[in-house]
């Protein structure tokens, strides 16, 4: 059963309970009503027009009863007394003709219970006795009033004897009468607060019902739904941990199994794609390997042209240095090698392209490297790479398992920012995702330019532009390479701002004066400041290609439209 159909279900069942409380309510309610409704047309009026017969009654005798003990009584006065006395006669044949009329509506309307309806047919009983009695009572009345006008006075004190004959014979029963609408008022009242109580306890009762069965129903539902989400909730965060052998049990066959079943299916396919991860990250960065996995296959060729920073770094002298080792010691070096610089680049967003020989190509973009923050991780990556080899060649005596003789290595990196293609390029069977263009042969070019001024990480102008705020460098010269028309601004890459030594930035200042000196042909001045670097620095590698260019430069002078570029003819 689905869990929607569970849900309509429950909800089926507490409408049909609620159904049930609505009905019998109704059904109570409209009893109610009916006992209402007949107080209202029938025991109400009726009480009125027994309390109406008893004040005629009475108010009949006593007019009469009044002037007959009056001696001075007029005419005039008698004749208004017998008016009123006639008004009053047929008042209470009206009044015994209306309680007859309602009785026989209310017998038949049912008058909304069996009591009641007895009750109302003794009242039927009673109305033909009184309407006998009341005739005589009415010509008592006439018969004093004629001994009073005739003056008779006292035939109408002996005629008015009968009144008290005739009130005996019907005043009790119109007493009974009243006292029988009374307690049949009375009775109702009670059975239509009784059904009112009974209505409230009912409803009550039959609501805790309901909501202790949709409670219920609703806590078993919900805690198999819960039950079931939880697991998954915490499948899902085992997932996210990297442990991809879980699995949900499957339970029902709802929504939530369905669910469940999906999960695991999913958790398989993550399996199966971290099982590839795993083994082709060793060959490609496995962010790309994800990035490819997920890709669908007409957009496995995709390429975009993007600014990133490239990197490409070698290792001086290694042919010398191989030469001297055995097949398993140069693969166990430049194994540990690449992973120490390995990691600094991908620590810091880059993407590992290729390993050429003893030689790193890597690069930084989009969406790795998010805005214009690759070239500052690029020159970083560098800076802690150099502090690796330091390492790294600290150990080399352990690793190679020489105790004399151990080479150290000396790696130098080149660095170029500008636009590239990004993409996945190759041929229809084998296929590589990497970047080409103009960029990447700077970067070649500059990781050589690092032998003819002895540095170990040039960077270009465009790459310090965007990274100047993480990196401090010092300018080297203005340049022009191998398969450029247009000359490059180079600069030896220092350190992170704020880590520079002062010996650094003393020797940054000084060269800066000489570079000056330099190219404004002012040899002397120029001489002195590479002099005062290698005196801070001694052995620096640029101070000492300056000098031997101002040496060559005395001796062949430039010609007058000397720039300052110097054209390097290898690559």
């Amino acid at each position: 059963m689905t869990i929607r159909l569970k849900i309509l279900s429950l909800a089926f069942v507490i409408l049909l309970i609620f159904g049930v409380v609505v009905g019998i309510s109704t059904w109570l309610q409209h009893q109610v009503m009916r006992q209402t409704d007949v107080l209202t047309r029938f025991n109400t009026p009726l009480r009125t027009v027994i309390a109406q017969f008893d004040v005629l009654t009475y108010e009949y005798e006593l007019i009469i009863m009044r002037a007959l003990r009056r001696t001075d009584v007029t005419k005039n006065e008698l004749e208004n007394i017998q008016a009123r006395a006639h008004q009053d006669a047929a008042l209470m044949i009206e009044d015994v003709r209306r309680f007859n009329a309602i009785v026989d509506q209310a017998i038949a309307y049912g008058a909304a219970g069996g009591q009641s309806l007895v009750t109302f047919s003794k009242l039927k009983g009673a109305i033909p006795f009184i309407e006998r009695q009341l005739e005589p009572f009415i010509k008592v009345g006439e018969r004093v009033l004629k001994a009073i006008t005739d003056g008779r006075l006292d035939d109408a004190r002996t005629l008015s004897l009968e009144f008290r004959q005739t009130e005996e014979a019907f005043g009790p029963d119109t007493a009974a009468l009243r006292d029988q609408l009374t307690e049949l008022t009375e009775a109702a009242g009670k059975e239509i607060e009784s059904k009112q109580t009974t209505i409230q306890y009912l409803s009550f009762a039959l609501f805790a019902l309901a909501g202790c069965l949709g409670i219920g129903a609703g806590v078993f539902v919900s805690a198999h739904i819960v039950r079931a989400l939880r697991r998954l909730s915490e499948g899902t965060a085992a997932v996210q941990a990297g442990h991809f052998s879980v699995t949900v049990p499957i339970e029902a066959n709802d929504e939530i199994g369905q669910l469940a079943m999906a999960f695991n299916c999913m958790v398989e396919e993550v399996r199966a794609r971290e099982k590839i991860k795993d083994a082709f990250g060793k060959f490609i960065d496995p962010r790309i390997v994800s990035s490819l996995i997920t890709t669908a296959a007409e957009e496995i060729d995709h390429a975009e042209r993007q600014v990133v920073t490239v990197f490409f770094s070698d290792i001086a002298g290694f042919t010398s240095i191989s030469e001297q080792l055995t097949a398993t010691a140069i693969v166990n070096l430049l194994n540990h090698y690449f992973t120490a610089v390995t990691a600094s680049v991908r620590d810091s967003n880059g993407i590992v392209d290729k390993y050429m020989g003893d030689g790193v190509m890597a690069f930084w973009a989009a969406p790795f490297s998010p805005g214009d923050t690759h070239a500052a991780a690029a020159c970083l990556s560098a800076l802690r790479q150099q502090a690796a080899i330091e390492t790294f060649n600290k150990d080399l005596p352990n690793l190679l398992g020489l105790r004399r003789g151990a080479p150290s290595l000396r790696v130098r990196m080149g660095l170029a920012t500008g636009e590239v293609v990004v993409g996945t390029i190759g041929s229809a069977v084998s296929k590589s995702f990497t970047v080409v263009g103009d960029t990447v042969n700077l970067a070649s070019r500059l990781e050589g330019v690092n032998k003819v001024y002895g540095s170990r990480i040039i960077i270009a102008e465009e790459t310090l532009r965007l990274a100047r705020q993480e990196v401090e460098a010092r300018e080297l010269d203005l340049i022009m390479v191998a398969g450029k028309s247009e000359p490059v601004r180079i600069y030896e890459l220092l350190g992170p701002t704020g880590q520079v030594t002062a010996a650094e930035v003393e020797l940054a200042d000084a060269f800066e004066k000489g570079l000056a000196a330099y190219r404004a042909r002012q040899w002397e001045a120029a001489d002195r400041q590479f002099q005062l670097c290698l005196e801070i620095k001694p052995g620096d590698g640029p101070s000492v290609l300056y000098m031997e260019r101002i040496a060559e430069l005395r001796k062949q002078p430039p010609s007058p439209n000397w720039d300052g570029v110097w054209r390097l003819t290898e690559k």
